[in-house]
């Protein structure tokens, strides 16, 4: 039987003198990770020279999550505002916001398969 070792290497640190990071998330082809942060601001990062590329700032309080929309140029975020934003970021603006809801937006997520609806 054999044994695989593995070694755990951080391959680059992002710094930025911000508050807490909350939520992150990967797009998924670009080399961009969003941030959602504590301070209202999302931040979007490429992380193969290791910059802010977009910040995003309608949120009023702590940003908990986002997500990349897996075929359209879209990023949703969510937070303590109680609010969920749909953000175009090749046209670098919110599209639209949600509202009703009665609490902190914990997490936020497009659907997976989004491709298939009209």
């Amino acid at each position: 039987q054999k044994h695989l070792q593995t070694t755990k290497t951080m391959l680059t640190k992002f710094e930025s003198k911000s508050a807490r990071v909350k939520g992150l998330a990967f797009h998924p082809v670009r080399p961009w990770i969003c941030a959602s942060l504590h301070n209202g601001v999302i931040q979007l990062w490429d992380y193969r020279v290791g910059t802010v590329i977009e910040r995003f700032e309608e949120h009023d309080g702590p940003v908990r999550g986002v997500d990349f929309h897996l075929h359209e140029p879209l990023i949703v975020s969510g937070g303590d505002d109680y609010k969920i934003k749909v953000w175009d970021y090749k046209l670098k603006r919110c599209l639209f916001t949600l509202l009703g809801h009665l609490d902190y937006i914990r997490t936020v997520q497009f659907h997976p398969n989004a491709s298939q609806f009209p």
